[in-house]
């Protein structure tokens, strides 16, 4: 296998002892790792970062590789951020991994029970050349639902497994980590952050292009390091929603007559394509 993958998914696997369901955890994990493996292309690899290893065997592909991580788990009073801290250290792990052996095009975070469509290994291999790509258009599939799925063209302003970053510019720093990385913000950057979505936060800590976790604020990170985010050109993620364990799962949210129309339109039936695509089950 060459060394030089046209890109490299990191995944967090969260440890057992803040799973609820730790068998359907690994279940969402092998899944996850199915869709890679569906891939038309086999020029990617996977590390899968975790306290403990899944039920199964996470390397049963050659491409995949399961990091086991020692360190703490991060405690906060918010267990959003506490779950948010996870995700950045082991991604870390993993990025620091990779790099240390292949030498990608291209670096993904990808949720653990998250799907990639079939073409999307193949499209950065034959088409990629920007500085990263925003997933806007994709799925939202309630688990476990065998018949209905929903089309979005805003995946990134909810979903995590959005952006793939060139690997050139996946260590380079700017002022991206907010309160929502655990960062203390004072009150003139939390209000500044609540009525602006999509911009740089006054006063936010330095970090990495790649370990943040701002899904709306991915342009104008680009934007402050020089450079453009593109965005792929078909639907290229399946978000998997109503997971008990997901990190977002608690976060309350209000929703309109308008925005439920507006989701019975955008709903469709998941054809045999559709399954094939991204081995939904």
């Amino acid at each position: 296998m060459t060394d030089k993958p046209s890109v490299v998914f990191l995944i967090p696997f969260a440890s057992r002892t803040v799973k609820s369901n730790w068998e359907a955890a690994c279940a969402h994990l092998r899944q996850t790792l199915i869709s890679i493996q569906n891939s038309t292309s086999g020029n990617y690899r996977v590390v899968v970062a975790g306290h403990e290893a899944p039920d199964f065997d996470a390397a049963f592909d050659s491409r995949f590789i399961f990091l086991p991580l020692h360190h703490p788990i991060h405690v906060h009073k918010d267990r959003f951020i506490s779950a948010r801290l996870d995700k950045l250290a082991k991604y870390d792990a993993a990025w620091n991994y990779a790099k240390s052996i292949w030498r990608p095009g291209y670096v993904m975070k990808l949720d653990a029970d998250d799907l990639i469509s079939s073409r999307l290994v193949g499209w950065l291999e034959n088409f990629g050349g920007e500085a990263g790509y925003l997933i806007k258009r994709g799925w939202l599939w309630s688990s476990g639902s065998r018949r209905l799925i929903q089309r979005t063209e805003s995946l990134d302003r909810e979903c995590g497994s959005c952006l793939i970053i060139r690997c050139d510019l996946a260590d380079k720093k700017g002022p991206f980590l907010t309160n929502f990385d655990g960062l203390p913000a004072d009150e003139a950057g939390l209000r500044f952050a609540a009525a602006d979505q999509y911009s740089l936060v006054p006063g936010s800590g330095i970090s990495t292009l790649l370990l943040n976790n701002c899904h709306q604020r991915y342009a104008a990170q680009f934007a402050h390091l020089g450079h453009k985010l593109s965005s792929i050109t078909f639907n290229a993620v399946v978000y998997r929603v109503h997971n008990v364990d997901s990190i977002t799962n608690g976060r309350r949210r209000v929703h309109t007559l308008r925005m439920w129309l507006g989701s019975v339109r955008r709903t469709r039936y998941i054809t045999p394509r559709l399954r094939r695509e991204f081995m939904l089950e």
